[in-house]
């Protein structure tokens, strides 16, 4: 049976900011292929997205869903609904709930989901938003059995994460910083393949 993995997200789920092209996902697939073998594999992260765009664009994954194979479907989106516009975030907590509830949903029949949570960026007031947010995707995943790698708590107080956000556009991490996020999730008990 093959594997069909596939990440639905936003810029950081695509890697921007990783001069090595690879984010955090292509790390995790490349462990992956060395671990099980070949899988098929599609990043669907678009940077600049929010939850609502990221949803609004599920007909993507009908291509990567074969009936009678092992689809797997990691979500990976909400960095950017915190960022402000005119004074408030681009997306009020509630919408991006409803986006994240509503993927949930129109896919959970079709995919074994995997929710990686929201990073940390170098702007203090900013990631009092993101901590809210992601504890609420952490909730809303709980709720509904999906489970969900908690990055933030980590990642907020790490030296090293924060000087790779500072050699960047102080919102995404650069190589080091990836590294350290691919190294979260691999070890995570909630991930996959690593069992």
């Amino acid at each position: 049976m093959e594997i069909n993995l596939s990440v639905l997200g936003d810029g950081f789920a695509k890697g921007i900011g990783d001069p090595t092209l690879q984010g955090w996902a292509d790390r995790l697939v490349a462990r992956t292929v060395q671990e099980l073998g070949t899988l098929n594999y599609y990043n669907l992260g678009i940077g600049g997205e929010t939850s609502v765009a990221v949803v609004a664009r599920i007909r993507e994954l009908v291509p990567r869903k074969v009936t009678g194979q092992d689809n797997r479907l990691i979500f990976s989106f909400g960095l950017n609904d915190t960022e402000e516009q005119d004074g408030k975030p681009r997306l009020t907590n509630q919408e991006s709930t409803e986006a994240l509830k509503q993927l949930i949903i129109k896919t959970r029949n079709h995919f074994k989901l995997l929710m990686v949570g929201l990073p940390p960026v170098y702007e203090p007031q900013r990631n009092a938003r993101i901590k809210r947010l992601n504890s609420l995707q952490r909730e809303l995943c709980q709720k509904a059995h999906v489970p969900f790698i908690d990055i933030y708590s980590s990642l907020s107080d790490d030296v090293q994460y924060k000087r790779s956000l500072r050699g960047t556009d102080r919102i995404y991490p650069d190589a080091q910083g990836y590294e350290k996020v691919f190294e979260l999730i691999w070890n995570d008990r909630s991930w996959w393949f690593n069992q």
